[in-house]
């Protein structure tokens, strides 16, 4: 037995299982409204109905931005979730790109997390000892051997890569911030 507890706008917050008795006083317990039910409900998927109160599957989404009007039971396009949205997309673009890889003279190195540690690492290590030399290994398995001079220069295009991916993803944001349409936000890309 289920004890489908929701607000008044039939949005879904608990859904207590177990014996009849048990769930019934949770339910009660709660102050909200509830139904006693043998069916199966979740609270990404259902929602209850205030027309006919009934545990209803929501409508397919039509995609990010969009918020569920309880009273009208549809998806509406909502602005302000649609620009988060739209964001979170240029965060993760960003960050892909910040991580994955970039070019200094004819190589290509990793730039993971770890690989950026080890970048900046070597670059202090040249900084102390302008003599020292380091076979890296490139993002294509490859290896190649550096100064401390070049060692310095690959930290300097490591740095320029990770500013240029946050100088880009500033432009998106103020694309975004500006959008005052759905078709403004769908135009801006990675």
């Amino acid at each position: 037995m289920n004890a489908v507890i929701y607000e008044s706008n039939g949005k879904i917050v608990t859904i207590r299982s177990g014996n009849e008795r048990s769930v019934r006083a949770d339910a009660e317990a709660s102050g909200k409204s509830y139904l006693i039910t043998e069916l199966d409900a979740s609270l990404d998927d259902h929602y209850v109905s205030i027309a006919n109160t009934a545990i209803t599957a929501y409508p397919v989404k039509p995609g990010a931005g969009y918020v569920f009007n309880y009273s009208t039971e549809k998806w509406e396009f909502d602005l302000t979730s649609a620009k988060h949205s739209a964001w979170c997309m240029i965060k993760l673009a960003r960050d892909i790109e910040e991580y994955t890889s970039f070019a200094w003279s004819r190589f290509t190195f990793d730039a993971d997390e770890r690989s950026q540690q080890r970048i900046t690492s070597a670059v202090q290590r040249a900084q102390l000892d302008t003599t020292m030399t380091v076979t890296w290994t490139m993002s294509d398995n490859s290896t190649s051997t550096f100064n401390a001079t070049e060692v310095q220069q690959i930290g300097q295009a490591l740095a320029a890569h990770v500013n240029a991916c946050h100088v880009k993803a500033r432009e998106k944001r103020a694309l975004i911030e500006a959008a005052t349409t759905k078709a403004q936000l769908d135009e801006i890309s990675w």
